[in-house]
């Protein structure tokens, strides 16, 4: 219980403090023309990935229809889809064809398996679709991100904390993971479920620790920020899960790009201060 206690306490306070970096990050893009700037950068974006679809089209086509082909040959493995029923197991018997309501029953059950794969397929076929479009405009639009945004975030963040210097003794704070653990780590992904629930969890950090390096250029080396990003993974996963929502409110979703950069700039100095440990 105690354990239990202290991972509820751990992810609530990583939530607040992902939701209370994105309320200042959004203050923070009315400065230095981040919210143009973003704005303009998610359009063309969108209007790059437009003109493949349009001049590409096919391509995409086939694409998305070889995943969704490839998914449900999975979930069909994994018995998650059941098979097409008796029409593939051969021939029917004489006792079978001498049943005619048996027999049609069969078929109807058959049937019904096809089109529950069809359906399948299509569905993800859509699926795929509009995800690679997506996947597609977020890497667009961040190849510029740090050129364009981070370094004028950082300098509007910086001036929040004007009197605040990085702790000496940053590595010290967070123990580095053993061996045994990423080993482990990598042996679950041939769980099928698990795998899923891990892929997605790095997904949602994905964009957060692209930028969360570049964003302490200049102010810590590279061990004090890998021991700041283990220190905040629960916060890092946290503000990843927000901004993702936060694609899907209109007009808010073109300032993304720099939402993710003044957070991640909030989260970090945020983040520095609670790691100085308490000395009595």
């Amino acid at each position: 219980m105690p354990a239990l206690k202290n991972t509820l306490h751990t992810w609530s306070q990583a939530f607040r403090e992902a939701s209370a970096c994105i309320g200042l990050g959004l203050r923070d893009t009315r400065h230095a023309g981040l919210w143009w700037r973003s704005g303009l950068l998610c359009m063309a974006a969108v209007l790059i990935w437009l003109g493949l679809y349009i001049y590409f089209g096919q391509f995409f086509l086939e694409l998305s229809g070889m995943l969704a082909l490839v998914s449900v040959t999975g979930l069909l493995g994994v018995g998650v889809l059941d098979g097409v029923g008796t029409l593939a197991s051969g021939p029917a018997t004489i006792s079978q064809m001498g049943n005619i309501t048996g027999g049609l029953g069969s078929l109807v059950k058959s049937l019904l398996s096809i089109g529950q794969i069809a359906l399948a397929l299509l569905a993800l076929a859509t699926f795929f679709y509009v995800l690679v479009f997506i996947v597609g405009a977020i890497s667009t639009a961040r190849l510029p991100l740090r050129s364009l945004l981070l370094g004028r975030a950082r300098e509007v963040v910086a001036r929040r904390y004007p009197a605040w210097q990085p702790p000496a003794d940053l590595s010290a704070v967070v123990s580095k993971p053993s061996w045994g653990k990423r080993i482990l780590l990598l042996l679950s992904l041939l769980i099928p479920v698990w795998a899923m629930f891990v892929l997605i969890a790095w997904l949602l950090a994905w964009n957060v620790r692209l930028v969360y390096g570049a964003a302490a250029d200049g102010v810590l080396d590279g061990e004090q920020r890998q021991a700041l990003s283990r220190l905040q993974g629960p916060a890092i996963f946290a503000l990843g899960l927000m901004l993702c929502l936060l694609m899907l409110v209109p007009v808010l979703n073109l300032l993304l790009p720099a939402v993710l950069c003044t957070s991640v700039c909030h989260l970090q100095r945020r983040g520095w201060r609670k790691a100085v440990p308490v000395k009595e």
